[in-house]
């Protein structure tokens, strides 16, 4: 079991669970020290004071904010002062259908598992069953460090799992694209789209997540064993970029019949 984050009580209602809160993710990614291309020593980061030129104590640093012509200057102690009380619970604020939650408004996954006793585990499943048969995704938030945040919290094969989410207004509006949105005028023709809903068809499959692997950790794998080994690496050639289809119909009318064959 991964190290608990936080601990407190999911509340809602009269009701309370002890819970501890879990990371759901592990960092698998290939990590690289930073170092001087001759020398090989590690570069260090020191900050430096672009007037004077001189390394500044971190005590003394302070934070501002740029409005253009002026700074407004912040110490430490009035972040401090801003910052949301400490609290030990996460207050569910009501309880929403599944369907209601937009997946991009989903941040960062972590896990909920029950601290105590008996009645801790009793208390748990109860809620766990009741979003699960409710199909339903309680909405709440919780102070973890200095930050306040929205979460989100369902049901993953018996588990409770938690995401942070995404302020509303933390989301671009389509309409911000403005002449990259695909447009009314752009609408293909009824065979165009029937075709494509043809060919999705013929290309859909049941989605296995453990079919899908990171191959750029496995390249970077290969790439340090052969380097440690002494072998020189090639740059690969620059990739083509393909062209649109001539003719749209006529590309999907091939591609369909391509997926039948590879289906037959």
């Amino acid at each position: 079991m991964p190290r608990a984050l936080w601990s407190g009580s999911l509340s809602f209602g009269l009701v309370n669970v002890p819970v501890r809160l879990v990371p759901a993710t592990r960092d698998l990614g290939i990590h690289f020290h930073q170092l001087d291309g001759k020398s090989k020593a590690r570069i260090e980061i020191r900050r430096v004071c672009a007037k004077e030129g001189k390394e500044v104590p971190w005590e003394d640093i302070a934070h501002g904010f740029d409005l253009g012509k002026r700074c407004v200057m912040l110490t430490d102690d009035e972040l401090e002062r801003l910052a949301p009380d400490k609290t030990r619970t996460i207050d569910v604020e009501t309880f929403a259908d599944r369907a209601d939650v937009d997946p991009e408004q989903l941040d960062h996954p972590y896990f909920l598992v029950p601290a105590g006793g008996e009645g801790a585990a009793r208390a748990y499943r109860l809620l766990a069953d009741a979003l699960d048969r409710d199909d339903r995704v309680a909405i709440g938030r919780f102070v973890l460090r200095t930050r306040e945040y929205l979460v989100a919290i369902s049901v993953r094969d018996g588990a409770l799992a938690l995401s942070t989410m995404l302020f509303a207004d933390e989301l671009r509006d389509p309409k911000d694209l403005g002449d990259a949105r695909i447009m009314a005028a752009d609408k293909p023709s009824r065979t165009a789209v029937d075709n494509a809903v043809k060919l999705v068809k013929a290309l859909r499959t049941d989605f296995d997540p453990e079919a899908y692997d990171d191959r750029h950790r496995k390249r970077l794998k290969r790439l340090i064993a052969k380097k440690r080994k002494g072998g020189e690496i090639a740059a690969p050639p620059e990739p083509e970029v393909p062209e649109p289809a001539p003719d749209l119909l006529a590309a999907l009318r091939e591609s369909l019949r391509d997926a039948k064959k590879a289906r037959a």
